[in-house]
């Protein structure tokens, strides 16, 4: 019996042994990296998905590898396919592909899939049987987006510009956005009274209510402590008074009544989508 075990041990030990050599050694295809055109999207809208695959001790060959790859909704099935194409690799150890993407046109099988809210695009890669490839659990990448309704609210301002824009309408704000200790601060009634909520000041301890359905927040002047819906939350950046008018940090307050908030590096821009 000991002579069994031992013997089965060292099969064990030799088994795990090639596995690591062949694991150094063997071919690896894996999706590297996932671009999307378009940060904001909404319903019905295009855009690309751009692939960045990478390979692992890919071996000098005058013959190309080739495999799939595929793009799937949420899970990969026949129900949830969008496209795939075939992806040649000759000597090289990266490459990219891309994708178009009409969400407007549904031409996977499952017409009824609801591409609103949060959605996970699944890329798969599909090496086949002729590949022997070591490692095919990182062969699926996984890419969350959100996709909003036309109907949502739009609102974007611009860090010290005192123009902002509800859904392409023009707007003069009172004061514009500014940066605190890298934090963006907005004025608060821009962004409340759009959202349909109400606020309550309370001059006897600078306190600010915010009611909105199913919501209420809570928060002083240069406190850093607030509240939603009696819970209690430190801020980056307390809310400050400038020119007589309240300016709070921009994340923690439409993050908190639900909505999204984009920041674009390259103007300074703001982008706030509420889904009504």
């Amino acid at each position: 019996m000991k002579k069994i075990i031992l013997v089965l041990s060292s099969l064990i030990l030799i088994i795990s042994f090639f596995n690591i050599v062949k694991g150094e050694d063997g071919l690896d295809l894996f999706v590297k990296n996932v671009n999307l055109s378009k940060e904001i999207i909404f319903e019905n809208d295009t855009f690309s998905v751009e692939i960045e695959i990478e390979v692992k001790n890919l071996k000098q060959s005058n013959s190309p590898l080739n495999f799939l790859v595929s793009i799937f909704w949420d899970t990969p099935s026949k129900y949830t396919h969008i496209e795939s194409k075939i992806v040649e690799i000759n000597n090289v150890d990266k490459i990219k592909t891309k994708f178009n993407l009409d969400l407007s046109k549904k031409s996977f099988i499952n017409q009824n899939i609801n591409l609103l809210g949060d959605k996970t695009l699944i890329i798969q890669i599909d090496s086949g049987h002729n590949i022997d490839e070591y490692n095919e659990k990182n062969n699926i990448y996984e890419a969350k987006i959100h996709i909003f309704k036309l109907s949502s609210l739009v609102l974007k301002i611009w860090i010290n510009n005192p123009i902002g824009y509800v859904n392409n309408k023009k707007i003069e704000l009172e004061t514009p956005p500014i940066i605190v200790n890298s934090r963006t601060m907005v004025p608060l009634r821009f962004i409340i009274e759009n959202f349909g909520g109400d606020i309550y000041w309370n001059s006897s301890d600078s306190s600010i209510k915010i009611i909105f359905p199913e919501k209420e927040i809570l928060m002083w002047v240069n406190n850093f402590i607030a509240y939603i819906n009696g819970k209690k939350y430190i801020l980056d950046s307390p809310p400050i008074i400038i020119d007589g008018r309240t300016l709070v940090p921009v994340r923690f307050v439409v993050e908190a009544l639900g909505a999204y908030v984009f920041w674009n590096p390259i103007d300074s821009g703001v982008t706030i989508i509420y889904e009504k």
